[in-house]
């Protein structure tokens, strides 16, 4: 440390300034590179994915008030609400969890399921079978475009 202090004073205070300047520089440079430009980036990925999720999260609200709304086109299907759901279910790769049946309504659990698939079989349900969605509680799941029913009301 002494040998530093007397170079710096062998230095002319034109020098003197010089470093003192490019090292204030300097200090600036490392702050901006080290901590304000990755806080900077992760602030953008963050509200890009932010901004996704919320995208997705209109697109399957929308895609459950289709399916609520849908009109009946097709005859009342015969069998119990059990028995259609389980008659279409396969086509549509639904793994159903858990069906609590009890009187004109089916409670179902379903555990990882594509979005689109569980869209379009209840969309046949409500079209074809004339069921009616009385509830439905889903969340994301761990793969992209799946979700997980944790409660599905169904009705006929």
């Amino acid at each position: 440390m002494k040998a530093i202090l007397e170079y710096w004073q062998s230095l002319k205070e034109q020098e003197q300034k010089l470093l003192m300047v490019a090292g204030g520089i300097f200090v600036i440079f490392v702050f901006v590179m080290g901590v304000w430009r990755p806080l900077n980036n992760a602030i953008d990925t963050f509200t890009k994915e932010l901004n996704k999720q919320q995208d997705l999260v209109i697109w399957m609200q929308s895609s459950i008030a289709k399916i609520k709304q849908a009109n009946p086109k097709a005859s009342i299907s015969s069998g119990s609400l059990s028995q259609i759901v389980n008659k279409t279910r396969n086509k549509y790769q639904i793994v159903i969890s858990k069906m609590q049946p009890k009187d004109n309504t089916l409670r179902l659990t379903i555990e990882s399921v594509e979005f689109n698939k569980l869209v379009d079989w209840l969309t046949l349900l409500v079209e074809k079978h004339q069921f009616t969605i009385e509830k439905i509680d889903m969340s994301k799941d761990d793969n992209t475009g799946y979700v997980k029913v944790s409660q599905l009301i169904l009705e006929k």
